[in-house]
């Protein structure tokens, strides 16, 4: 990565967190372009290049963690049936957003806020979801579960992120993910 490239990245992380910060102490709302760009001592059209609008500073973590999960489903063996690979995929992603629990518990509080960013990331989901199936066909035949297990599995995420959102941050996500998983059987419809 040139010097140029790693420079742009740290501002692109700089107006993140400065976003996040100002989210949480303010909310959503209240923020604007003005202020974000102020914080981090560069110029609304600065952040304008990098965000087109305040909307995508929350959902380009979004991105992140779902490029986490299709990462780790791609590196999985082939061999493994699909619901134990998306299940792993989910809890990689799960544990990348633990890692930085504050930092994602903020941004998840705004998507669950605000019914423009929660249809976006739905959107976002729903794209997700057919990648997944079409990585899924590459390993296994059974079109019914290359359909189904991505979206019991991603209803399972919803609901984890959804009582982790609830219960601000007191319930662990990952702890909420596997109660989620406790409650689902998978037949193993490979054969």
């Amino acid at each position: 990565m040139s010097l140029r490239e790693r420079k742009k990245d740290r501002t692109r992380l700089h107006l993140l967190e400065a976003a996040l910060d100002l989210i949480a102490r303010q909310g959503f709302a209240e923020t604007t372009i003005n202020q974000i760009a102020a914080a981090v001592d560069v110029s609304p059209r600065t952040l304008l290049r990098y965000f087109p609008t305040k909307e995508d500073v929350i959902v380009s973590w979004v991105e992140d963690g779902m490029a986490v999960f299709l990462t780790s489903l791609e590196s999985r063996p082939a061999s493994e049936p699909p619901h134990l690979a998306l299940l792993a995929s989910a809890r990689a992603m799960i544990a990348h957003y633990q890692a930085r629990e504050e930092f994602y518990l903020t941004i998840e509080r705004v998507i669950a806020s605000s019914p423009g960013i929660s249809a976006r990331k739905q959107e976002m989901t729903a794209v997700l979801a057919a990648k997944v199936t079409i990585l899924l066909a590459r390993h296994s035949t059974c079109s019914l579960a290359n359909e189904l297990y991505p979206a019991v599995v991603f209803a399972m995420i919803r609901v984890a992120f959804h009582s982790w959102v609830a219960a601000d941050g007191r319930t662990p996500l990952l702890r909420a993910f596997d109660d989620a998983s406790a409650l689902i059987r998978f037949n193993d419809l490979d054969g």
